[in-house]
């Protein structure tokens, strides 16, 4: 499956594309049509208001079908449109590093019949990267849950001239800039990893990088450049088969169909890096459609249903509310701030 998103493209290039329009919808309705069995909460007296939800949910999925995104959020579809008897369809807008998709939710009414499946790097380096923002998406979308959480696994080339993390580090002190990693762009989250990793542990990379993240793991497969920061559920099957070499797990927990891996926060003092996705309405969403919304969300996670499709994609079920997401976009934004400053500064640069 390919990465969750393939290139998180920053500077005055991407601002053009973040007022085109997609050429295609790919559109997928889960639960039962209206007037087909029970709404939820039971149908409304005369002049009442009816439960929420009583009509069909759009989720809005800011990236192309097929990635861990779109998988994310067809999963979670699926399981609401099921519990509440309603259909939630998921609505595919990529296009302008996410801005498309998620101006898209910004813009709709504050119902709670519109909502976004969020990606990381929307809300912690796309803002700070654009030299322009039609949005400020911390302010203009209103937190509701964490719901999966994707590890990453170190990849390096099978002819790489390391075969562990502590090889990778020794030649990157004696020749720094010498040992090369891909990613699917400036910006994208395979960028800001690897550019953490090497930060943390005191070392510098050489940064490769691609239009999008599949196009970098050919390229690590065929020996062209060094290593990557790969998503666990494509990174899975290539380390099994030895097309690449597995480093390490970047994750803090182990991953279940790698448990062998290394962990990179045993090398690298309690360095850890994962992506998340979440679930945000338009911000002036009534507090108890969000609650309502963070219950169902809650129940969903807890289903072992959802947990084991997640685990075999080399995800983990989300945790926490409002708050925990709010507290979650917050601390990786200070994380992240002094590798974003130094993307930014070299922007433009030779």
């Amino acid at each position: 499956m390919p990465d969750h998103r393939d290139a998180m493209v920053s500077g005055k290039s991407s601002l053009g594309r973040a007022v085109e329009q997609p050429d295609a919808k790919h559109v997928l309705q889960f639960g039962h049509h209206p007037g087909h069995g029970r709404l939820s909460g039971g149908q409304a007296a005369p002049g009442a208001r009816a439960a929420y939800p009583d009509r069909p949910v759009t989720l809005v999925v800011p990236s192309v079908p097929g990635g861990a995104a779109d998988m994310v959020g067809r999963l979670v579809a699926e399981s609401l449109g099921k519990a509440w008897n309603v259909p939630v369809i998921v609505e595919n807008k990529p296009g302008g590093a996410t801005i498309i998709g998620t101006q898209a939710v910004i813009k709709a009414p504050p119902d709670g019949y519109t909502l976004l499946l969020g990606i990381d790097a929307s809300f912690i380096a796309v803002p700070y990267l654009m030299d322009r923002m039609p949005y400020q998406p911390r302010k203009d979308l209103e937190p509701i849950s964490t719901v999966s959480t994707l590890r990453y696994v170190l990849v390096a080339s099978p002819s790489a001239p390391f075969k562990s993390v502590e090889q990778v580090l020794d030649q990157a002190r004696a020749r720094p800039e010498t040992i090369t990693y891909a990613s699917g762009g400036e910006g994208s989250t395979h960028h800001l990893g690897m550019e953490l990793f090497a930060q943390e542990a005191g070392v510098s990379f050489k940064h490769v990088p691609y239009k999008a993240a599949p196009q970098g793991f050919v390229d690590v497969m065929g020996g062209h450049v060094d290593m990557m920061f790969l998503a666990a559920s494509t990174a899975i099957q290539p380390v099994r088969t030895g097309k690449v070499q597995g480093l390490a797990n970047t994750s803090a927990t182990p991953i279940p169909d790698l448990p062998e891996l290394p962990m990179l926060k045993d090398k690298v003092q309690g360095f850890t890096f994962d992506s998340w996705f979440g679930l945000f309405a338009p911000a002036g969403t009534p507090a108890s459609v969000i609650e309502t919304l963070n219950a169902s969300v809650r129940t969903v996670l807890q289903s072992a249903h959802v947990r084991e499709k997640l685990q075999a994609q080399g995800l983990a079920a989300g945790d926490g509310g409002p708050q925990g997401l709010r507290d979650r976009i917050a601390g990786d934004t200070r994380r992240l701030a002094p590798v974003i400053a130094k993307i930014k500064s070299l922007q433009g640069k030779p």
